[in-house]
């Protein structure tokens, strides 16, 4: 059943909502475009909300566009736990009882939504979502599709073919072949596992630092992945095939891959070369599926999305290839923008014919502040600032940063997906590796981690190759060598870089601090890095930038129109 309304009673406005076991997000769409995104870890304040129903996101974006939910046209979850129940062979009450994702009760508690009717949800197959997320955000007529994550309802990949305003799906990839599966497996075994974060761009970023000399597991066979030296897992009940699936590959690394045991984390540099070997198998097969969907399809365009999206190596490989002289990556690749894709794929539902959503240019679609509320902030917590016209709060924090201050930059609406690009940032000065590691303790990480320049896109092609200018620092790119000794703060060990370039259109503050930036110190980048601290989701309110700079090694804030300094 759906929550469509007679036509004369539509109101044009869409729900998409993740409301799964991590990354819960809600999404709200007008006359099949964008309004408003949010995760809902940046308002629980739990990274990853594991466990969590979108309820606070559902709530801010009706609270954003002044609507109850009995003012939508339709809701749209971004899976379908029937089929999901299916292939795990529940039925009933089981699968009543084991799957509450979909629950009324979670989704919309009477104590936050009321007593009225309820609506009733549109399940959208978790991958058709992401492949929805990508495609009709892509700006393409026609392209290869290609999902890739953990699992979906009964799949872990799939490849399709968009054009005009439908989708066809060529092949889908079983649960066993799940590379999502096989990445976090291979992160388990290096210790760097996090059930909150994942970990997965810390054996991406380790990875660099080894050489591709031990075996793992994974090949190419028919174009497809398969698992060499493990036992099929075709007979085995669904329920069972991810569990046992990891056993195995877990055993495989422990018996053949040095140092041959698991997550001796204070020893992580002992896994660079695993884990360089691992990132190698998953880029050859990412290839070779890339290489079929181009076979399949003759496109010469690309999207992808799927968490296994949000690896900007292997999305750098696959845009060098030249298989595709276009790729798009969803910026939200994660879970969390299968919820804007359901919401797409429900908006076409309701206007046949339809294409829905513009090319996305930008990200920032979270929340924005006030700036009374942001001086209100400041002054609670008895924080001297100025308030400042635009200009001179550029020249001001772009002096700041030539000098080596790390600045937390927090400014209009707030990006979605894991990448800061600009609205809630740490910025700093690339000249010095000193950058880095000031970085790095401020955030509690690693100090063998990268962190990511942001560029003006008409300077790209002079710091960086092999790579086109991408606005979501999500593909990555090597840096040119001849200037690698210029920027040093942002070159991985292995001469890579994770770069973002930066329009005037999409972000005109962040663009000209930038610019101005070049002026003082001849380079049009700066270092950017998410502002938020060990554990914790990026800054969402002006009080967590506040409290982030109080408590941490952070020289100076940029919010709104006012600059703070450390006394």
């Amino acid at each position: 059943m759906t929550t469509q309304r007679a036509s004369e009673q539509r109101t044009g406005w869409i729900l998409g909502l993740n409301h799964g076991i991590h990354d819960a997000a809600a999404v709200l769409l007008r006359d099949g475009e964008l309004a408003v995104m949010i995760e809902q870890e940046r308002l629980s304040r739990r990274k990853g909300a594991f466990n969590e129903a979108p309820v606070d996101a559902l709530r801010y974006c009706l609270d954003y566009a002044g609507l109850t939910l009995d003012q939508v046209d339709g809701v749209a979850l971004a899976s379908d736990l029937d089929r999901f129940a299916q292939w795990l062979g529940l039925d009933g009450e089981e699968r009543r009882r084991q799957l509450i994702y979909d629950d009324p009760d979670r989704l919309f508690p009477v104590e936050v939504f009321g007593s009225g009717q309820r609506p009733s949800p549109v399940p959208v197959r978790h991958h058709l979502a992401h492949a929805a997320s990508a495609f009709w955000l892509s700006g393409f007529d026609e392209a290869a599709v290609l999902v890739v994550d953990k699992r979906g309802e009964d799949s872990s990949a799939m490849l399709a073919h968009g054009v005009g305003t439908e989708f066809r799906v060529l092949e889908s990839i079983g649960v066993a072949e799940s590379l999502g599966l096989y990445y976090q497996t291979a992160t388990q075994y290096a210790g760097l596992y996090d059930e909150s974060s994942g970990g997965y761009g810390k054996l991406m970023g380790l990875a660099a630092y080894g050489r591709p000399d031990q075996p793992a597991a994974l090949c190419v066979s028919s174009g497809a992945p398969a698992f060499e030296a493990l036992p099929s897992l075709a007979d085995l009940p669904g329920r069972e095939v991810a569990m046992t699936r990891a056993s195995q590959l877990l055993d495989y690394f422990t018996d053949r891959c040095f140092p041959y045991t698991v997550g001796l984390r204070d020893e992580v540099l002992a896994y660079a070369n695993f884990a360089a070997s691992v990132q190698r198998s998953l880029e050859d097969v990412l290839l070779a599926l890339a290489g079929r969907l181009h076979t399949l399809t003759g496109s010469r365009r690309l999207v992808v999305a799927g968490g296994v999206g949000l690896n900007c190596s292997a999305n750098g490989a696959v845009a060098r290839s030249g298989l595709f002289d276009d790729v798009f990556v969803q910026p939200v690749a994660h879970d969390a923008g299968a919820a804007l894709g359901a919401a797409l794929e429900l908006s076409r539902r309701l206007r046949p014919g339809s294409r829905p959503g513009s090319p996305m240019t930008h990200a920032y679609w979270g929340p924005s502040f006030d700036q009374g509320m942001i001086d209100a902030t400041l002054e609670r917590h008895g924080v001297g600032f100025e308030l400042l016209d635009e200009s001179t709060l550029i020249e001001r924090v772009a002096d700041l940063l030539a000098r080596g201050s790390v600045v937390g930059w927090f400014q209009g609406r707030a990006e979605v997906g894991p990448r800061a690009l600009g609205a809630r940032s740490l910025l700093g000065d690339p000249r010095t590796r000193r950058t880095l590691v000031r970085l790095n303790r401020i955030k509690g990480r690693e100090m063998w981690r990268p962190v990511a320049p942001s560029v003006l896109h008409e300077r790209f092609s002079r710091y960086f190759v092999d790579a086109p200018p991408n606005p979501f620092m999500i593909v990555s790119a090597w840096v040119r060598d001849e200037v690698r000794a210029l920027v040093p703060a942002i070159v991985h060990v292995d001469g890579s870089a994770r770069p973002q370039a930066v329009t005037a259109e999409a972000n005109p503050r962040f663009w000209r601090l930038i610019a101005a930036f070049e002026r003082r110190t001849g380079v049009p980048l700066v270092v950017n890095t998410s502002f938020n601290l060990q554990g914790e989701p990026i800054v969402n309110t002006p009080d967590e930038a506040v409290r982030d700079f109080l408590q941490a090694g952070i020289d100076a804030l940029a919010i709104g129109d006012a600059l703070a300094l450390k006394r």
